[in-house]
């Protein structure tokens, strides 16, 4: 389980790479990495704000994510 620090950290370090425009590689599989380096490992009260924020990072990126869908049932 993450902590909330810990949880702002790296959304905190994800939105300035994709806001500085850094190579992530393949944006969907960023965001999904993120969805289970974050979100599935953060707090129940938490998870609300960490969908926000994930969400955020997938429309700056382009990228339509639903957490827990295979690759091959995303839009």
């Amino acid at each position: 389980m993450l902590t909330s620090d810990r949880i702002e950290d790296r959304l905190a370090d994800a939105e300035n790479l994709v806001r500085g425009g850094a190579d992530i590689g393949d944006p969907a599989a960023f965001v999904s990495g993120l969805w289970s380096s974050i979100y599935e490992r953060a707090p129940m009260h938490l998870r609300s704000g960490v969908i926000r924020r994930l969400l955020a990072i997938g429309r700056m990126l382009g990228v339509s994510h639903t957490h827990g869908a295979t690759a091959a049932a995303r839009p």
